[in-house]
């Protein structure tokens, strides 16, 4: 784990002088860049995943441009393993100020076998693996974040990941939106009982977020990138980041309890299939 050593990450990081933040999904696209926009501001990052080469990956491109970075396997379906490695994070880093959980996903989460399909033609086993990542995934890292944010007694950041999804529903996906639905309700109930540790907590809830390889000469990739939201500009994953470090700064300092939706105003025109 190398020290911050890049001047201009120096200069940004007085903001967040010694600040470490957990983020689980770092190894993935949202995740990563997350990753990398806060520790451009100098914030410490423990980068979790569940696939070890993402995660050597993220590290690379934190260490590349200066920043701090530690890599750590996690599986956030699994209390205990979630437990022991924030706890692991705290005694390498010395604390925890930021908790940012980005791991989920829709069917692919599942495995290649999944479909989207009704909720009377569903299986069980998706069912359980969209929940247990997406919702158990947020209750679990929230709960050892903020152990260690109490014992700390300095307060604390605590933002989970919903989805547009979760606000208006989505046909096939009951699954997906009942999970990420219930990231907005631990929100406002956690926000309640972490208040008085001064912790706040806070949920992004991302619309559609295109890769960069998502073909836009076509017809689907066009649709997909701009026609899905209100704006007609394509969602990066740095959009979204760039929401996460504005929620975890002191800018934000008297926002708690709240969801924000970061989907160019999909929202406001969802139908059942889009």
């Amino acid at each position: 784990m190398r020290l911050v050593n890049n001047k201009k990450i120096r200069k940004a990081g007085k903001i967040f002088m010694n600040k470490v933040a957990i983020i689980t999904g770092a190894g993935g696209y949202i995740g990563g860049e997350t990753a990398v926009t806060l520790a451009k501001q100098g914030i410490k990052i423990a980068v979790c995943d569940i696939v070890p080469e993402t995660i050597e990956k993220t590290v690379k491109k934190i260490e590349e441009i200066g920043g701090c970075a530690k890599g750590y396997i996690l599986d956030v379906t699994q209390s205990k393993d979630v437990d022991q490695v924030v706890e692991k994070i705290a005694s390498d880093f010395g604390r925890v100020d930021i908790m940012v959980h980005i791991a989920g996903g829709s069917l692919r989460i599942a495995g290649p076998e999944a479909k989207y399909v009704p909720l009377t033609e569903q299986e069980d086993y998706v069912i359980d693996r969209v929940l247990k990542v997406n919702l158990y995934g947020a209750f679990w890292m929230s709960r050892a974040a903020a152990r260690v944010m109490i014992r700390q007694g300095e307060g604390g950041k605590i933002i989970n990941f919903s989805s547009a999804v979760a606000i208006n529903g989505l046909a096939t996906c009951c699954d997906y939106a009942a999970s990420k639905g219930g990231v907005i309700s631990l929100t406002k109930a956690l926000a309640k009982e972490l208040g008085e540790h001064k912790i706040n907590v806070n949920s992004v809830a991302p619309g559609v977020v295109c890769r960069d390889e998502v073909d836009t000469t076509t017809e689907y990739g066009r649709h997909y990138a701009y026609e899905t939201n209100l704006l007609g500009e394509k969602c990066t994953a740095q959009d979204i980041a760039n929401l996460v470090e504005f929620l975890v700064s002191d800018k934000a300092r008297f926002i708690t309890g709240q969801t924000y939706v970061c989907d160019g105003g999909r929202t406001l025109s969802m139908k059942g299939t889009d």
